[in-house]
């Protein structure tokens, strides 16, 4: 079984997602990573458009392979708040996530997503 790394082409193309969750609560942290990678497992090079005119989601794609994650670098990152939240309340959460203290405020980690943007390229890794 060969190792394959997928990343983009370009720089600041792998774009995550993170959520975190409290009562009805859900606050987004969306980061553009100056570069990153996936990984697949397969017999044969991956056949993957490797155009991705539509950009690419490793965990919703038709290709049937199993991306893991890889690396990421360099990112820059921007939180997306909950509606509602009054002046005081954004600037205590703001507080919890410069000190990390989120999960300790009773925030639940919901997971993350990644997307990559444009053309990208396939590399063997080890076979």
């Amino acid at each position: 079984m060969a190792t394959w790394r997928l990343n983009p082409k370009h720089k600041k193309s792998f774009i995550e997602i993170e959520s975190w969750k409290k009562d009805k609560l859900e606050l987004v942290h969306d980061i553009v990573w100056h570069s990153g990678s996936l990984t697949v497992e397969s017999i044969t090079k991956p056949e993957i458009d490797l155009a991705n005119k539509d950009g690419f989601d490793p965990d919703n794609n038709d290709y049937g392979y199993e991306f893991e994650f890889e690396e990421s670098a360099d990112g820059d990152g921007e939180y997306t708040y909950p509606d509602g939240l009054s002046a005081a309340e954004e600037a205590k959460l703001e507080e919890l996530i410069e000190n990390e203290g989120l999960e300790k405020a009773g925030w639940l980690y919901g997971g993350n997503e990644y997307y990559l943007i444009g053309e990208l390229e396939l590399t063997l890794i080890n076979d």
